[in-house]
């Protein structure tokens, strides 16, 4: 992904506005389900995963640091996390 669209999404989030989230889910949606299925290891389930963790970015947009991570590093994490909180809560 080109910095110049990255730094766009970041601005976009930061500022609230809803057109981020079409733009991450079409930049990064397959990599962020791909990434949830690995760890649930089922379709439908990832697609939970996948739905839960959008809602937590959109929610915690503003926490976001470019200094701290690149934004697919923070999107991996709260994916990551959001899928592995997923398989402790069903077993």
């Amino acid at each position: 992904m080109s910095t110049l669209l990255e730094k766009h999404i970041i601005q976009l989030l930061a500022e609230r506005n809803e057109k981020a989230i079409s733009l991450l889910y079409d930049h990064y949606g397959d990599t962020l389900y791909g990434v949830a299925f690995k760890v649930v290891n089922d379709e439908d389930i990832a697609q939970d995963v996948l739905q839960e963790s959008f809602v937590k970015i959109w929610k915690n947009a503003t926490s976001y640091d470019p200094k701290k991570a690149k934004l697919f590093t923070w999107l991996f994490r709260i994916t990551r996390n959001t899928a592995i909180d997923k398989i402790r809560s069903i077993k």
